[in-house]
This record gives structure tokens, sequence and C-alpha cells, in this order.
């Protein structure tokens, strides 16, 4: 396959990005340059969900096959709009990062992020988490029509409560169920409701589902993965690459294109590009957890 011969450099929103041959993904082939491309086009999607909330980033500087690491604090080179954001945790002193617009998001590719994964609250109520999040986590002999059977299954669970939830799949193997909040509640409680539906599910099929994080039980079952809903807790953003051949996106769906869904990593950055293009991001509204 001939090699892609992009300029030197691309500057992108005002953001140069440095080495965009350099290929992160030998499967597909996929350059630096295309993964920046990529995040530029879908920015108006994706920074709803990140904008503002503490992110961690996997960095990956020489593609998904080198060395890759997670990256929480703004440290040196990340570039003048990514942001500093102090948090005090249980009487210890952090700094984690955070970006505002599409020169963040573009300066953190740059630095060689592939994967974005944002805290479940923004940084002006940092208590308050305005999503809570379910990550449906299948054992490696568990097939994908299961996981699907069990997302509907929860959603159909938090509709009997009132709430309506978004479907994600996660460019790996399992899918997400997310109910966007309105910051009304703070984590503990976020938490331990997101935990009462698992054990709810648990309850009705313990064959099928697991609500504790030992491996040992999860063997032929998917894991309801209610943990996320925790104060430093991080999920794949929406629209985020994954750090995975072939760099498959972690896409939110209709629930009506869970039917045919294949896999929870079959969409890749051209399939996003082509998907969104001529749209505009739409959101569900936020609610509060029923009393």
């Amino acid at each position: 396959m001939p090699v892609k011969t992009p300029p030197v450099n691309l500057i992108i929103s005002g953001v140069t990005i440095t080495h965009p041959g350099r290929i992160i993904s030998e499967t597909g082939h996929v350059t630096k340059g295309e993964l920046a491309k990529y995040y530029a086009g879908v920015a108006a999607f994706i920074l709803p969900s990140i904008a503002r909330h503490p992110l961690s980033l996997l960095r990956c500087p020489t593609g998904i096959d080198g060395e890759c690491f997670f990256q929480r604090n703004p440290g040196k080179g990340l570039g003048p709009d990514v942001r500093p954001f102090p948090f005090q945790h249980k009487g210890k002193k952090y700094e984690y990062l955070y970006i505002e617009d599409e020169k963040g998001l573009l300066e953190v590719i740059q630095m060689g992020a592939i994967e974005l994964h944002p805290w479940g609250a923004p940084v002006d109520a940092i208590e308050f988490p305005d999503r809570m999040i379910f990550d449906l986590d299948p054992a490696p002999d568990v097939p994908f029509e299961a996981v699907k059977l069990a997302a509907q299954d929860l959603r159909q669970r938090l509709e009997k409560r009132g709430l309506k939830s978004a479907l994600k799949c996660t460019g790996g193997k399992g899918l997400h169920v997310t109910v966007p909040l309105a910051g009304k509640d703070k984590w503990p409680v976020v938490k331990s409701y997101a935990g009462s539906v698992a054990d709810e599910m648990v309850a009705a099929a313990p064959e099928a589902y697991v609500a504790t994080m030992s491996k040992a039980k999860r063997t032929g079952r998917i894991f309801i993965d209610y943990f996320r809903n925790d104060a430093t807790a991080t999920a794949i953003a929406d629209y985020a690459v994954r750090a995975r051949p072939g760099a498959p996106v972690a896409l939110p769906l209709e629930w009506k294109e869970l039917d045919h869904l294949k896999s929870a990593s079959q969409f890749s950055m051209d399939d996003v590009l082509k998907r969104i293009k001529g749209k505009r991001p739409g959101s569900l509204s936020a609610q509060k957890l029923p009393a």
C-alpha cells in the first residue's frame, strides 16, 4: 500500500498538527492528520459532553501499537487552551485538565491523545453530575445480541422510573446507556440510584447480569458497571476515537438502530463523518432523579 504523504504540518483551527502522516493504526492505515481532521469535523458534536469537564486523555504518541498512557494533569506542552482544574478530594489537592473549545480539543490531539474520557460533572459544579452512566460490559463468552437485549431491558426499566436514556456503542465490546441529568443531585445520590437499577436487573436475571466488580463472578454474564457514577470516574466520550486497531469510534445511536447493530466497534471515523454531514447535534433534555 502506498505511503500517504500529506504536508509536513497541518494547521486546523489555528492549531499546528505536526507529523500528520504518522501512522497511528496499521489496521486501516490511519494517520495522525486524519485523526485531527476527524476531531475537527465532529467538534460541534463532541464538545457539548466534554467541554469544561475534567478529562483523562489516553495518549499514544507513536500510535496505538506503541506505548499508551493516561494523563489527567495539564503537564507541559499540551497547549495554551488546555486549562488547569484545581481539585480537592478527601483532604488531598490535585490538578486536572479540561478544555473549552475546538482549539483545546486539537491541542490535545496534537500531543498524541486518541481517547477522551470526561468526568461526569462540569468544573463549575464538580459535585453535581450532569449524567448517569451504565456501562454494559460483557464477559468474553457473552454474545453481542445478549448485550443488545440488556440495553433494551435497562432502557425499559429507566422509562418505568420516568427517565429517558441515550444509547452509545463504545467502540469496544459493550454499550453505554446514559441518562442526562439536571445537575441537582450529588455524586453519592446518583451512584446509589444507579446501583439500585443495576441491583434490580441482577435480581430479575442473576444468570445474565452481575453488578459486582469481581471478575471471578462475570463469566457468562454482563457486568452492569454503575461505578462510573462517582467523583473522578470517567467514561469514553461520545464521538471519541478508541485506541484500538482501525481506530473505531464510540458513537451515540438512536434506539431504533439497536436491532441492526452488529458490534459495538463497527463505526470508523469516515462512517461517522458521513453520518453527521448536514446534521446538527441533538440531545435529550436534562432530568432530575425521581424522589
